[in-house]
């Protein structure tokens, strides 16, 4: 991998065939802002693991990635990871020969990570240019230091023991009993440029250090491996056994160093023997500025590959779920159309004139023996109509009310049965169920109650304001007067409700022959053409109050899954990590 190497704020050409690091490094500024964006709702496993994910990622390119390709001649951080009383703690106060990080049998014991650099190193670390969550303290260790709520912070340690140019890191154990603990640990081994490994003869071969040490494959990571407390006499079977378990994982570490089980100095410190090997290691590596710079880079292309590979695994993962939202917004969207279809429906063909609105209706216009035979009815509600232009009007109320009512029910009904569905099918799914409870926090009962009723009110105003306008001349006004400007609104609904469709036997005829001696009123009153644009407009409004409360009512089921889809973001996210991986491809 070729980067471009940063000296004093002004780079140079490392190779004959120079990279742009700014196109790398906007590739990883891209994605850590589309994933940033990225919203996941739910408490159940993927949706945990899903956010687990796409946090790990950011944290390492705010902590590793970002720094890294920036100041790619900053000094080399080895982490020191490793499983619950490995000897971490013990084998860094030894390196140093100091206590600069706390030792004991006490479990967890480094709850706060320690950094140790050569006091002209500490610039590197004092900002937040690495390790950016985390609060800096500095000065010694001591047991204040390990307050609950400590690993939020990172203790900066500088000691002239250390060569300029590398950074020591005591990290919390990878199995740690502390959730935040083991987290950090994960945090902070993440950041690294190089693993110094620690496990122990007698837990070598134990799982947690194997899945830590299978991620170091994944990412490339250039490790050292220290087997600590092995027994007198068992090093070169231990090593070999060892060596073959690093192989089979296709594991080459730098360097296996052995340290042999024996007592602690007054001090706590191993023998200067045991961890000689490992200190002139460090400090070669922090004297060949060339070697540094190869680990660097290839611990920073192992981390961008790896990192490609698990956001085409978000990709994946954000994908199903918006594919799973359109499912339930579909679903959503299916019952509250048919619910609209069906209270248009209703409304058009003639339904309305059963049961209440026809009896009032015949109250209305004084036909309550209509058994006698549709011609007779038809003939004698000719005659009541007469009757209203010689000023004896009966009152429309009941009528008007009976029609409010049968709206209001209808309606009721079919968003009620639409809204029952939807959360039935949603509540098949976990995304569905937390989406049930986003959109019934906003849906109440009590809402489309007030809401039919104001739709039919606003629809009898409607009418009356048309038939006012329609009415304004001198004759017209003069007949709407003696019917009564209700009287004729009422007349009209019963016009746009008399379709013949959905009615049978009996009461064809009785709500056929009101519409027609109706229309022939309204047409007395406003003549033929002006009845036919009332009526069509008159069903145009309703048709549209009906639907505005249908969508009224979906809108908090469909707003639920709008919220959260992100087919751009999803876009986004791809084009994103296209252009990291095109961009190492130009690098390598």
């Amino acid at each position: 991998m070729v980067i471009m190497e940063v000296t004093g704020g002004k780079s140079k050409d490392t190779s004959q065939h120079p990279a742009e690091p700014t196109s790398l490094l906007q590739a990883v500024d891209e994605l850590e802002t589309a994933l940033g964006r990225v919203r996941i709702v739910g408490e159940d496993p993927s949706a945990v693991e899903l956010k687990r994910t796409i946090k790990q990622v950011t944290d390492q390119v705010g902590d590793y990635v970002r720094p890294r390709i920036d100041s790619l001649d900053a000094p080399l951080v080895v982490v020191l990871g490793g499983s619950t009383g490995a000897g971490k703690s013990t084998i860094a106060n030894s390196l140093l020969r100091q206590r600069v990080s706390i030792s004991s049998a006490v479990r967890p014991t480094t709850r706060v990570p320690v950094l140790v650099c050569h006091p002209q190193d500490r610039v590197w670390f004092e900002n937040q240019r690495v390790f950016p969550g985390l609060a800096r303290r500095y000065g010694s260790v001591s047991q204040d230091s390990v307050a609950p709520g400590g690993n939020q912070s990172i203790q900066i340690v500088t000691d002239r023991s250390m060569t300029p140019g590398l950074a020591l890191v005591d990290a919390p154990d990878i199995d740690s009993v502390s959730a935040a603990n083991r987290q950090l640990a994960g945090q902070l081994m993440a950041a690294a440029d190089m693993w110094l490994f620690v496990t122990t003869a007698s837990r070598y071969a134990d799982a947690v250090p194997w899945t830590a040490l299978d991620e170091a494959a994944q990412r490339n990571i250039t490790i050292s491996v220290v087997l600590n407390r092995v027994p007198s006499g068992t090093e070169a079977e231990v090593r070999e056994d060892l060596q073959r378990l690093l192989t089979e994982r296709n594991l080459r570490p730098i360097r296996l160093h052995l340290v042999l089980e024996q007592p602690l100095d007054d001090e706590g410190f191993l023998p200067d023997g045991e961890v000689t090997e490992l200190r002139t290691q460090l400090e070669d590596l922090a004297n060949d500025a060339q070697e540094r710079q190869r680990i660097a880079q290839q611990t920073l292309a192992g981390v961008l590959t790896r990192l490609a590979a698990t956001v085409h695994e978000i990709q994946n993962d954000l994908a199903d779920q918006e594919q799973e939202l359109r499912t339930l917004h579909d679903t959503a969207q299916r019952y509250f159309d048919r619910a609209r279809e069906r209270s248009l429906q209703v409304a058009g063909d003639g339904s309305l004139l059963r049961g209440e609105i026809l009896t009032r209706w015949q109250d209305f216009v004084g036909t309550g023996e209509f058994f006698r035979g549709v011609e007779g009815f038809i003939g004698r509600l000719r005659d009541k109509v007469g009757s209203y232009f010689s000023g004896r009007e009966q009152s429309p109320q009941k009528v008007e009310q009976a029609i409010e009512s049968g709206i209001h029910t209808i309606i009721s009904r079919e968003i009620g049965e639409a809204a029952r569905d939807t959360e039935r099918q949603w509540g098949q799914t976990a995304l569905g169920r937390v989406l049930n409870a986003e959109a019934q926090d906003r849906w109440r009962s009590e809402d489309l109650d007030e809401a039919t009723t104001q739709l039919v009110r606003n629809w009898q105003r409607d009418i009356l304001d048309m038939i006012r306008a329609e009415g304004a001349g001198k004759r017209k006004t003069a007949r709407l007067a003696a019917f009564g400007v209700n009287g004729v609104a009422v007349v009209l609904m019963v016009v746009v409700f008399a379709s013949t469709a959905g009615l049978t036997g009996l009461e064809v005829g009785i709500a056929g022959g009101s519409a027609v001696v109706g229309q022939k009123l309204l047409e007395a009153i406003f003549g033929e053409e002006a009845v036919r644009r009332m009526a069509a407009t008159a069903r145009a409004s309703l048709e549209s109050r009906i639907a505005e409360v249908v969508d009224q009512f979906a809108t908090p089921y469909l707003q639920s899954c709008e919220a959260l889809e992100q087919g751009e973001l999803v876009r986004a996210v791809n084009t994103a990590n296209q252009s990291l991986i095109e961009s190492l491809s130009r690098d390598n």
